[in-house]
């Protein structure tokens, strides 16, 4: 009677442990992958894979070699078939060296330890985040364990966009993403970033604000049939490229080039460009290197729009830069204006050069007054030799200007109907902006 008793409850007890019997997920970064594997395009990424998504602010998960989240941004893992109970992450580093587990941090559930070149994450959650804080991290496999919700037995609730990633010019019309569905529940749609563009919760229509990146997912509630699930996809709203701008023409370089252009006057050996877009954390700037593997002879510049100054008295060219690894800064950093038919440049005097041995930035406010009244473009130009081969950041560039008298109201009347919208920032907005606004060099609050 005991030994059946015994095996009575022993089975039970095995009936129970085995209908929540934790299951694992491994991500092999050679095998499983995002959808982005070229670092000059970093950005936010993710990947799912038997009811689990791993999704980060900006890196790489399409690499194939390793799975790279940027230092100062997140890693999300989600799950629709389970509670996660563990994360394990094995990296090309180890500890808080750079690349390693121990970058880690802030995790929103649980506990994350490292030792050598495996992090560990545990605790219970169907969604956990970290930050890689101190540095970025890369790790060639993930393994997510799971505890079935009971869930396992529902079919798949097959949410997938058209798209992954879109690109949209502000002001231009978007058209988003066509997601499709198996599941019988209703949707639910989210924007992870509001100030670069919004979502209708119901029916996913989307309203561009601003440039910059932003996530929209779509999610859908775990039913009698259908298990929870999720789909997203990035936007990257892009500043409109001007060929002629007005005053005041802000260029921050937050997201992109803006209306600049790049010229490569000469690229030596190995190298494809020497300017591009950057960020560092949510710092973003245009950088030049003309360095790649050592240094390599070139010349390069970013050029503006034309910038017409018309009706302006006075001006003033005003950017922030820093830089290290030059020879001669003041020789191989410089400034550059010139009228739009010339066909010569003039030098201009940039007055604060960067230490040369940080990335401290520094600002300049240069008085360009010389040629107010005028049509100008400006131009940064960068030059390397094979001893020496800098790296330049350049943000936040703006011209403004006094205007001169009244006779021009009637032009600048017709040219504040045409001039582009700012944010404080100054980013170029659309009219759907909400806040303080700049056109034409005046304030208004846009409702």
């Amino acid at each position: 009677m005991i030994k059946t008793l015994r095996f009575f409850v022993f089975s039970a007890l095995m009936m129970i442990c085995c209908s929540s019997f934790a299951q694992t997920v491994t991500f092999d970064a050679t095998v499983d992958k995002g959808s982005i594997s070229d670092y000059n395009y970093a950005g936010a990424d993710q990947m799912t894979k038997d009811g689990i998504t791993i999704s980060i602010s900006k890196g790489l998960l399409g690499q194939g070699q390793n799975y790279r989240i940027y230092k100062g941004e997140s890693m999300t893992v989600s799950s629709t078939v389970g509670k996660i109970t563990k994360i394990e992450l094995t990296c090309t580093a180890s500890g808080t060296a750079k690349y390693g587990p121990g970058n880690f941090t802030d995790a929103t559930a649980g506990s994350y330890a490292y030792s050598d070149k495996v992090g560990t994450w545990t605790g219970e959650a169907t969604e956990v985040s970290m930050t890689a804080s101190t540095n970025q991290v890369r790790a060639t496999q993930i393994v997510v364990t799971y505890v079935s919700d009971g869930s396992a037995g529902k079919a798949d609730p097959a949410l997938a966009f058209s798209e992954t990633s879109v690109e949209v010019v502000l002001g231009e019309t978007f058209t988003a993403p066509t997601l499709s569905k198996a599941t019988t529940a209703d949707v639910t749609y989210t924007s992870s970033n509001t100030e670069v563009a919004t979502v209708d919760a119901a029916t996913g229509a989307v309203t561009i604000v601003a440039a910059g990146t932003t996530k929209i997912t779509a999610t859908a509630a775990e039913n009698d049939n259908y298990r929870a699930g999720n789909a997203s996809y990035t936007i990257n709203v892009k500043n409109p490229v001007y060929t002629e701008v007005t005053l005041p023409y802000n260029e921050s370089f937050v997201t992109d080039q803006g209306s600049f252009v790049i010229q490569d006057v000469t690229l030596g050996d190995g190298l494809t460009y020497v300017w591009k877009h950057a960020t560092y954390n949510t710092d973003g700037y245009m950088k030049a290197s003309a360095y790649k593997s050592a240094p390599v002879a070139a010349e390069s510049w970013i050029i503006s729009p034309t910038i017409n100054m018309t009706g302006i008295s006075e001006a003033t060219v005003a950017f922030d830069h820093t830089g290290k690894f030059f020879g001669t800064p003041t020789a191989e950093a410089t400034l550059w204006i010139k009228e739009e038919a010339a066909a010569e440049w003039t030098q201009l005097t940039i007055p604060t050069y960067f230490a040369n041995t940080d990335y401290v930035f520094v600002n300049n406010e240069i008085d360009i007054t010389e040629w107010a009244g005028k049509k100008v473009k400006i131009g940064f130009k960068y030059t390397s030799s094979a001893e020496y081969a800098g790296t330049w950041q350049i943000k936040n560039f703006s011209v403004v200007g006094v205007v001169s008298g009244i006779e021009n109201v009637e032009n600048n009347d017709i040219i504040e109907k045409n001039s582009p919208i700012y944010n404080i920032a100054g980013q170029v907005v659309t009219k759907d902006y909400k806040g303080i606004v700049i056109k034409n060099g005046k304030k208004y609050i846009q409702k």
